[in-house]
């Protein structure tokens, strides 16, 4: 058998490093996405095990196209979509007083970005019966859970990505072994999350190589923290 295929967006560094390197190590072949190819190919080499590195901004849906007629032309069907690439522009900055550009910024690279690789992706894993997406969500997205203000474009647009996540998974219910869930890492020692975050990056990559890697009777349609449902 071939290597599954995995492709992570915003795969150089952080968390989504952390997931490429994971997966590698289960025998699978994974795209490192970044907008800076060099930082991909970087990434890639450190990370080895036949690990390739592609220039990929989700904001930008002709890279996105190109992505997918490289991965199909080398490879054929994805097997594997980690929808990682996210910017938090917005960090504790009031509702009121928060730049409504850098709301739209926001929701093209959070939202946007990771519905067009959904777009790009997703019918070649259909046409194959087989595929795992995730989305890389955040617990400051959860309905259920919020207790507090502040970063409002970060917040919104990762909960809009979670409805995104169940509306694709009910879209796609007939396709029964097409698995599409989203993600919270937790609070992560990353350039975003910052020094003093309690959890490691691979700590926070867990859950989602976990549902990059489900069983065929394995969920779909949901948010997961630690392996576990987390609430909307």
């Amino acid at each position: 058998m071939t290597k599954p295929i995995a492709l992570i967006t915003g795969a150089n560094r952080g968390i989504g490093f952390a997931v490429a390197r994971a997966l590698s190590m289960r025998d699978i072949k994974v795209l490192i996405a970044a907008r800076n190819l060099a930082k991909a190919e970087s990434a890639a080499a450190e990370i080895g095990h036949g690990a390739i590195g592609i220039a990929l901004d989700v904001t930008n849906l002709d890279a996105i196209k190109a992505a997918r007629q490289k991965i199909e032309a080398e490879f054929g069907a994805l097997q594997i979509l980690v929808n990682n690439a996210g910017i938090a522009i917005d960090q504790w900055v009031p509702a009121l007083e928060v730049d409504t550009g850098r709301v739209r910024e926001t929701f093209e690279t959070n939202f946007v970005g990771a519905l067009a690789c959904c777009q790009a992706f997703l019918p070649g894993m259909i046409n194959a019966g087989y595929g795992r997406v995730v989305n890389v969500s955040s617990e400051l997205a959860s309905m259920t859970n919020m207790q507090m203000g502040r970063t409002l474009a970060y917040r919104s647009s990762k909960a809009a990505m979670n409805a995104m996540t169940r509306i694709l998974a009910l879209e796609c219910k007939d396709t029964p072994d097409l698995k599409i869930n989203a993600a919270c890492p937790g609070w992560v020692r990353t350039e975003l999350g910052g020094p003093d975050a309690p959890r490691t990056v691979e700590e926070g990559a867990d859950t989602i190589v976990w549902l990059a890697t489900l069983p065929p009777d394995g969920a779909s349609g949901g948010l997961f923290r630690d392996r576990a449902p987390y609430a909307w």
